[in-house]
């Protein structure tokens, strides 16, 4: 049975009101809930010393912890972790609005009337069919007619805004291949990654310190550049091998469990066998 069959326009409607209704009353308790946090005389003393610079660190750890529960089908885990980057939102909204630089109805207000700007065809009195990739499209259209007519805009200027450091290395590549400032292969990245090191050996061996720094900058851009050229998002990739290192020593734990092991005390040469017993273990459950 087709989705027009089943669907009911006046149904889609009247749920879709009541869910704003009670997302309006929850909303409502929440900005009085976080505004009292924030009270000059009763408020939280950690709240009240908090600036948006002591802030900046919870907006992204919240955001991290958010997407890690977005793999899957959503859990309660992800209501819970979007509830908290929401409490970042209102929060850092309750100290702009109690310096008097803006208020979180603005911050609604502003958001939802972008939404609806920058998709007219789906808010258009007349809808439009196009396909996800014209929306792309036209999205960057209407962004581009929305800033003001000043002088020619840096070319990087949206990468400098972008964090953390491996994503903007991708965003800066994307940036440098819409000028024709690329590499063409996975192959020349790959040379010039392997140039990169041998410039941080060199520098490894003399050891000076800045140098090294520099060095091994220029091999993390390079990386970067070439899981972008091999059509990786680099802070996934990066990801993926902190999460394949913390599940394969959560199994060594479980290895010394068995063996009446301290992996605190055992020593570098015994954590390497456990590491290679836990590696080959995890090859075995991959095969089957």
């Amino acid at each position: 049975m087709s989705l027009q069959k089943t669907f009911s326009e006046e149904i889609w409607q009247a749920e879709l009101e009541e869910r704003a209704e009670r997302a309006a009353l929850e909303f409502k308790a929440f900005i009085k809930t976080v505004a009292q946090l924030r009270h000059p005389i009763r408020g939280c003393p950690w709240d009240l010393e908090q600036t948006h610079e002591s802030l900046r660190r919870y907006m992204l750890e919240e955001a991290y912890e958010a997407t890690e529960t977005m793999v899957n089908e959503p859990t309660a885990d992800l209501i819970d972790e979007l509830g908290d980057v929401l409490l970042q939102v209102v929060l850092n909204s309750q100290l702009s609005s109690d310096t008097g630089r803006g208020r979180i109805d603005e911050v609604v207000k502003g958001i939802n009337e972008k939404m609806i700007r920058r998709h007219p065809h789906v808010f258009a009195p007349k809808n439009e069919a196009i396909t996800a990739d014209e929306v792309t499209e036209q999205w960057a259209k209407i962004k581009q007619k929305e800033k003001p007519k000043a002088g020619a805009e840096p070319i990087f200027k949206k990468a400098k805004k972008v964090h953390p450091a491996l994503t903007q290395a991708f965003q800066i590549g994307k940036t440098a291949k819409k000028i024709d400032f690329d590499w063409h292969s996975p192959a020349e990245v790959f040379d010039q990654l392997q140039s990169e090191l041998k410039e941080l050996k060199v520098e490894i061996d003399k050891g000076d310190e800045p140098k090294i720094a520099e060095e091994l900058s220029d091999c993390f851009f390079s990386l970067a550049q070439l899981s972008r050229h091999l059509g990786f998002e680099p802070e996934d990739i990066a990801q993926r091998g902190n999460l394949k290192f913390l599940s394969r020593f959560e199994m060594i734990e479980a290895l010394a469990l068995e063996k009446k092991l301290d992996v605190t005390k055992v020593g570098q040469a015994k954590l390497e066998e456990l590491w290679s017993e836990a590696k080959a273990k995890q090859k075995e459950m991959a095969k089957s």
